[in-house]
């Protein structure tokens, strides 16, 4: 009378769980194979945050409305202010102390001696007064492409977040693929085993479990 054979089936799904909770799996069925992540609460609001902050600002990027070029107007104009300040520091003691000493040794400031100094003053003046036009122009746009640095910058890391949350979805995924080809090289290895050893009576089912195990070890080590 010969022996039934036993037959072992295949468990190809698998999951990873967080805290008890299903993070991660892949099923798989005579109909095809299917993947799912779930994101908690925080991933899917940040998730989606930086999805929704990224379209908005994209079609802006390079677009300055109008609170933004008074800002930039107000930078520029302190500036100038600034600037101004700065060489009226400069050179308005120099010419005081100009007149005051032709006053005081000629008397008036009628003076070739005086017009000469005061020349080179302004022209001096005049030289720092072009120096500082120049140092603007510089500034101001300096303030662009600082604004549009930070606005790249921002965008940047909008994506770059995403993809890493998309990067760990895809990597847990992969970790339960993993498992599945585990489960599968063990039962098709238990399996195999059995196929050959199921007319022997009194099986060391344990010891055949523990081969088939260490098989499929050896081709998807954890």
């Amino acid at each position: 009378m010969s022996k039934s054979s036993k037959t072992i089936y295949y468990n190809p799904s698998s999951s990873i769980k967080l805290n008890g909770e299903d993070k991660a799996g892949v099923n798989i069925s005579p109909w095809g194979t299917s993947g799912y992540y779930n994101m908690d609460e925080s991933e899917k609001s940040a998730f989606d945050y930086a999805g929704e902050q990224f379209a908005l600002n994209l079609p802006e990027l390079n677009v300055f409305d109008a609170d933004t070029q008074r800002r930039f107007e107000n930078q520029v104009q302190n500036y100038i202010n600034k600037g101004v300040e700065d060489i009226n520091d400069i050179y308005t003691p120099i010419l005081n102390d100009l007149q005051n000493d032709i006053a005081s040794r000629f008397g008036n400031l009628d003076n070739s001696i005086f017009m000469d100094n005061l020349s080179e003053i302004e022209n001096s003046r005049a030289d720092a007064v072009s120096a500082l036009s120049q140092d603007v122009q510089t500034y101001r746009q300096d303030l662009i492409n600082n604004e549009l640095a930070n606005r790249y910058e921002y965008l940047d890391y909008l994506n770059n977040f995403r993809q890493q949350l998309l990067s760990n979805a895809l990597d847990a995924l992969g970790e339960s693929q993993n498992l599945s080809n585990l489960s599968n090289s063990y039962y098709s290895n238990l399996n195999g085993i059995v196929s050959k050893n199921n007319q022997n009576s009194g099986l060391d089912y344990g010891r055949l479990l523990s081969n088939a195990l260490s098989a499929a070890m050896s081709k998807f080590p954890l």
